[in-house]
């Protein structure tokens, strides 16, 4: 028998967790931008040094909120009539591996941000950063375009929510996709670090995912709605 509350409370969670990126995004609003030179950038990092921080640390409930999300959503997906052929096991493991890279990420953010600007420029903490600008955006949209793609497509094929939400992460799948393609651009606002990665990627899949928290919370029945048959 299918949970309501778990499933209203995994929608719940993840408007927690956009809600918690939101303010996170908005704490690293201070990250230098990777054409600086070290020195530069190592001063930027010390003056927003507990700021980053905040923002690297708010990763740890941020993972948690999203963690329980798949875990409801998954529920959600797998209720759905129909022979399941794995999309929401499938939409798991890749949000897993979402969350995993973003745990990553923090880790670096910190390495970069902690020693002060004569350790960050002694020590040679710009590949750190680096690093993370790489981990945190390019092909760390993959696994989020997964994730989506994975969701949408068993949302279409069962008919477990309103039609518009899988064509809605069809979309924000599609413009994860694009932002892998950062890597290729060496500058300009495509380039990894820039607005654009975020901007069709991001925002996207941030809408996917407050839709589908509202989709979650206003089921009345627990679980997707039964169906005659399934969509082929």
């Amino acid at each position: 028998m299918e949970n309501v509350h778990a499933e209203r409370s995994a929608g719940w969670s993840v408007l927690c967790y956009v809600a918690v990126l939101v303010i996170a995004t908005f704490l690293n609003s201070g990250m230098p931008g990777m054409d600086l030179k070290p020195s530069d950038a190592a001063l930027a990092f010390d003056q927003h040094r507990f700021a980053l921080l905040l923002g690297a640390w708010l990763t740890f409930p941020a993972v948690a909120f999203f963690l329980w999300f798949l875990v409801g959503l998954r529920a959600y997906l797998i209720a759905a009539p129909g022979r399941q052929e794995g999309l929401p096991t499938f939409a798991l493991i890749a949000g897993v591996v979402m969350a995993a890279s973003s745990l990553w990420a923090a880790c670096l953010e910190i390495a970069a941000v902690y020693l002060p600007p004569d350790a960050f420029t002694a020590n040679g903490l710009a590949g750190i950063f680096d690093a993370f600008v790489f981990v945190q955006g390019g092909l760390g949209y993959a696994p989020v375009a997964i994730f989506l793609f994975a969701a949408a497509h068993s949302i279409r094929r069962h008919e477990s929510a309103p039609q518009w939400l899988a064509t809605l992460g069809y979309v924000a799948s599609f413009g994860a996709t694009l932002a892998t393609f950062s890597i290729f651009f060496s500058y300009g606002a495509m380039a990894p670090g820039g607005a654009g990665p975020g901007i069709v990627g991001a925002l996207p899949a941030a809408a996917w995912l407050i839709a589908t928290g509202v989709v979650l919370i206003q089921n009345k029945r627990g679980s997707a709605a039964p169906r005659t048959s399934a969509a082929s």
